[in-house]
């Protein structure tokens, strides 16, 4: 079995090497490309998840974790009086600065599981990085999400479910009780990640078993989402 340590490196490292190609799997181009029909239904239901988090109203000073190209930090960026988005990987970085282009969005290259920042956010978002947060880590992640949020904060989550058109086509879903999938890039090298698909509802009892209270839904076959606040 590998180190989590050593897992989460590779993990890192796959996401700096992708940086380029990673807004293919968004798109639906690519290797994602699936047809026009379930390319359509992708299309809807990420519809879907932008209402639910336009219902939401996240507000205030927002902290995006994972924000990766941007695709996310573009949405929330005109609910927030000030958007820090946080990421490991340079490469996404410099890719999301480029495509929101606002001044009140603030950078950190950081580590999610390392970062120590002192400050308090009205919101915490973060879209697609649940499902990577290896179990071991699963708590403490969450203990530092509660304390970086302010007096009646609250965090909304986007993430997959398991699908098999979710992915590439040329990449194969693990089995059922694997937390590991291997991945390729464009140009065939491989890479091993955490992704670890969970139920809304066994995750909303997962939290509340640590002191969160979810509302957590799912669209058709896609994506789970949801916000929720620490039980005081």
């Amino acid at each position: 079995m590998v180190a989590t340590k050593d897992l989460l490196e590779e993990q890192l490292a796959y996401y700096r090497a992708r940086a380029g190609e990673y807004d293919q799997w968004w798109l639906r181009t690519g290797r994602y490309d699936r047809g026009a029909e379930l390319n359509a239904l992708w299309a809807s239901e990420a519809a879907e998840v932008d209402t639910a988090l336009a219902a939401f109203k996240p507000s205030g000073r927002i902290l995006e974790l994972a924000c990766g190209t941007g695709i996310w930090t573009e949405k929330l960026a005109p609910f927030a009086s000030g958007l820090v988005a946080l990421d490991g990987s340079a490469e996404v970085l410099a890719i999301n600065a480029a495509r929101v282009g606002r001044d009140t969005v603030r950078y950190i290259e950081a580590d999610v599981f390392r970062w120590d920042g002192e400050e308090k956010f009205d919101t915490i978002f973060f879209s697609f990085w649940l499902s990577h947060v290896p179990p071991d880590l699963f708590e403490e992640f969450w203990r530092k999400v509660r304390g970086w949020l302010a007096p009646g904060g609250r965090v909304f989550l986007v993430d997959s479910l398991r699908d098999p058109n979710s992915t590439a086509r040329n990449h194969d879903l693990p089995e059922e009780d694997s937390i590991v999938s291997l991945r390729k890039l464009d140009d065939g090298r491989e890479y091993r990640i955490y992704k670890i698909f969970r139920d809304p509802l066994d995750l909303a009892e997962e939290l509340r078993r640590i002191g969160w209270d979810f509302q957590l839904s799912r669209t058709g076959n896609y994506f789970l989402h949801g916000g929720g606040r620490p039980v005081v």
